[in-house]
């Protein structure tokens, strides 16, 4: 039964492997022969399939996130940066509190690296990008974290697609933002941080919003 239902899944699987892997599931716990009645679960294996369907879904549903959000226009990217801007102004409040003593410093050492991006003249989308990224992991909210990484994912992929990008050349303005941002988290001042990320990923949006009426 087990092999006909497996080569159903297109899976080619003898009865001979099928059966190898039901004693290793009964020899690790998670199935428990009863006599002639075939297998049953314990909880051990009730547990684990239970935790196997959550990833899946969780697998599809982040799968589907990835592709309803990408992106191929400047409008686009506005859009993104307003979803960008409610999650992380809640994530920079977190982050002034809940932050650890070595997570800032990991804080300030994504700044240096955004920095001396700045100094040798590279392109600093990345490095800008992972600055928010980091604050996104000290925040200590796993949705906002999770949501986050996926946004900021996508709009590494799209900044790299487009040919112009106004914020590239703006580095300089934005990596003093950045260091104010990271001295507000320090001095555990959740506000003054807050208002500071609100007031900076603003500035992307309407540095984007100027690049479309120049197009």
């Amino acid at each position: 039964i087990l092999k006909g239902e497996i080569n159903d899944y297109g899976i080619n699987c003898s009865t001979a492997t099928i059966g190898r892997y039901l004693k290793e599931l009964d020899y690790k716990g998670y199935t428990l022969q009863k006599g002639n009645q075939g297998r049953i679960l314990t909880f051990a294996g009730d547990s684990l399939v239970t935790e196997i369907e959550n990833n899946i879904v969780k697998s599809t549903i982040r799968e589907q996130l990835t592709l309803d959000i990408q992106i191929s226009e400047y409008n686009e990217l506005i859009d993104l940066l307003n979803v960008r801007k409610i999650l992380e102004v809640e994530a920079t409040h977190l982050a002034a509190i809940n932050a650890t003593d070595d997570e800032i410093k990991c804080l300030c050492e994504s700044l240096e690296i955004h920095r001396k991006c700045i100094e040798d003249n590279e392109d600093p989308t990345n490095p800008a990008l992972d600055f928010h990224a980091m604050i996104a992991k000290i925040c200590h909210n796993k949705f906002i974290s999770t949501l986050l990484n996926v946004l900021i994912f996508e709009e590494k992929r799209i900044e790299s697609i487009f040919e112009t990008l106004i914020t590239r050349e703006r580095g300089g303005t934005y990596i003093k933002e950045h260091d104010k941002i990271t001295e507000a988290i320090m001095a555990r001042n959740p506000r003054e941080a807050a208002s500071l990320m609100q007031e900076h990923i603003q500035e992307l949006i309407e540095a984007i919003i100027e690049q479309t009426h120049e197009i």
